[in-house]
């Protein structure tokens, strides 16, 4: 593969952040004749456990299959990689606030009494999948949004999320507690394969500020360049906040290349933002981004990674800085196609 493709030498556009209610969280349905739509959860614990959960359901109108999955890490090493398939008509869902059953058993479940009491998002996450489950609760601890374009639909509900329960490892059951992320992709289809090289995801949850941030690639020469940066509901000044930053005032540098399964992937980040905004915020973030271990799985042909790294470096709202050392943190890779 080219490293070049990854290079900051594309014309990105400005992808904003915009408020979102439960309905952009909530099942989409067909927008192309085929779609693939997914809710996805993960959470870095205290006890050197991590985990992700994964709902993705392919449909062509009323036909298709639902996928479940469970991936746990211990120290970011992969112990258990669960998955299940279902045919749809085994999936109920909602059109109006984010909900998932699967062959009667409630996987995704909003809290909406929660929701309209507080304004804030909750949800239970339950599944199970041979010996290995999790049952969790999502609480957000900052401000969601959502990125719409005719090719990027995304719902980030959870940039941080307090999450505590049980998981339980190969019939093993643990209480944890940790921080989580959440996110719901939809409107992909086969084309975008085609369209698309792939793209890099992470996210960087500090105790006040937090970092989300990608790079999708649609050619060497095209493709968009992303953070949003979120003030947490602890934070001391401009709580609960959300401050998308444009292009120009992020550069990402990526290194450190190793071969993984006939690919090179990099397995070094560096992440700098200067920007002020139109309202006067000032923004700075200076990141280095260190993998510890990948996981790789195929997504049809496509390669996709998923990595454990270890964050430092420090991101500031106006007064407001916070160092970070060392976080342990979870991003992705994933390639449709590669240059070679």
């Amino acid at each position: 593969m080219n490293k070049h493709i990854f290079e900051n030498n594309k014309n990105y556009r400005f992808l904003t952040g915009y408020d979102i209610s439960p309905k952009d969280d909530a099942f989409h349905g067909n927008i192309n004749l085929l779609d693939i739509e997914w809710w996805y959860f993960d959470a870095v614990f205290d006890n050197e456990y991590s985990i992700h959960v994964g709902i993705r359901v392919y449909h062509l109108k009323n036909s298709g299959m639902v996928e479940s999955r469970i991936n746990i890490y211990k120290n970011g090493k992969v112990v258990v990689e669960s998955t299940k398939k279902d045919f749809l008509n085994s999936f109920q869902t909602s059109n109006d606030f984010p909900y998932v059953k699967i062959n009667n058993n409630e996987v995704i479940d909003f809290d909406k009494v929660f929701y309209n009491k507080y304004g804030k998002w909750k949800y239970k996450i339950k599944l199970k999948i041979g010996l290995n489950q999790v049952n969790l609760i999502f609480t957000g601890t900052t401000k969601g949004w959502k990125i719409e374009t005719s090719e990027t639909c995304w719902t980030v509900a959870l940039p941080k999320a307090f999450v505590e329960g049980e998981i339980t490892v190969k019939g093993k059951t643990f209480n944890v507690k940790g921080t989580g992320y959440h996110d719901h992709n939809w409107g992909y289809s086969p084309s975008t394969m085609f369209k698309n090289i792939g793209w890099l995801w992470g996210r960087i949850a500090g105790d006040y500020l937090g970092l989300t941030w990608a790079n999708t690639i649609q050619s060497p020469n095209k493709g968009d360049l992303l953070a949003i940066i979120n003030q947490d509901d602890n934070s001391q000044k401009n709580k609960n906040e959300f401050f998308s930053i444009d292009p120009i005032d992020i550069k990402l540098n990526t290194k450190g290349f190793l071969k993984d399964h006939g690919k090179l992937i990099p397995s070094e980040f560096e992440l700098k933002i200067d920007s002020e905004l139109k309202n006067g915020a000032q923004i700075k973030a200076d990141l280095q981004v260190k993998s510890l271990f990948t996981q790789h799985s195929r997504i049809f042909t496509a390669h996709y990674w998923r990595y454990h790294v270890l964050s430092m470096g420090s991101i500031s709202v106006n007064n407001t800085k916070e160092i970070l050392d060392k976080k342990n943190q979870i991003m992705e890779l994933l390639l449709f196609k590669s240059l070679n």
